[in-house]
């Protein structure tokens, strides 16, 4: 790991941890095992580096999505796709997303900025998904395809980034019924014509 990467995974710990206000860059290069100034070096600032992280991995994500729906596959096999998406971007990065999560959840001052840079780019995917979809009789006659995208997502980000919260309500359903095979099940129930 070259001295960059470790400052991007001791500010990934540091912000997981601390949130942004409570988050100091003296404790990301203590952490990384380098000096401020050379952190200085790669980030101009704290607010850079926070931005840097967030906006990196929504990008990547971004950009996978779009792959993704540009493939010519069946309608069924890019929609398990996209489920497959958000279930190895969760696990490879969980706290980098429960970051990104904390940000748009409550005040956040660089929502509005994701939200027209990243957040917009997977709405209008799922949507044309799912106006795709619809168009080929595939997914369900759907009043809105804005709010179907929009449920898509919200479906995905919930189970994937709220391990926690299903862990506790796993106590009170049938054993299996939050695994990844039953979700994807119930989201094809859901949206397509099967």
């Amino acid at each position: 790991m070259n001295t960059k990467e470790k400052i991007i995974h001791a500010a990934i710990e540091v912000f997981f941890s601390k949130g942004f206000d409570g988050a100091s860059m003296r404790e990301i290069a203590a952490i990384a095992g380098v000096t401020k100034p050379v952190i200085y070096y790669y980030f101009k600032d704290k607010e850079t580096l926070y931005l840097k992280l967030l906006e990196d991995h929504l990008d990547a994500f971004c950009t996978e999505l779009e792959h993704i729906l540009a493939r010519n596959e069946e309608y069924q096999q890019l929609f398990l796709s996209v489920i497959s998406l958000y279930e190895t971007t969760f696990s490879k990065g969980a706290k980098i997303y429960h970051i990104i999560q904390r940000e748009i959840s409550g005040n956040g001052r660089f929502v509005g900025m994701l939200t027209k840079k990243y957040f917009s780019r997977i709405f209008t995917q799922l949507t044309t998904l799912m106006q795709k979809g619809i168009r080929h009789s595939v997914v369900r006659p759907i009043h809105d395809s804005h709010l179907a995208g929009l449920s898509f997502s919200a479906i995905l980000l919930f189970y994937y980034s709220q391990s926690v919260v299903l862990k506790h309500l796993s106590r009170y359903v049938p054993p299996g019924t939050f695994s990844v095979y039953s979700l994807r099940e119930h989201i094809m129930d859901l949206f397509l014509n099967r």
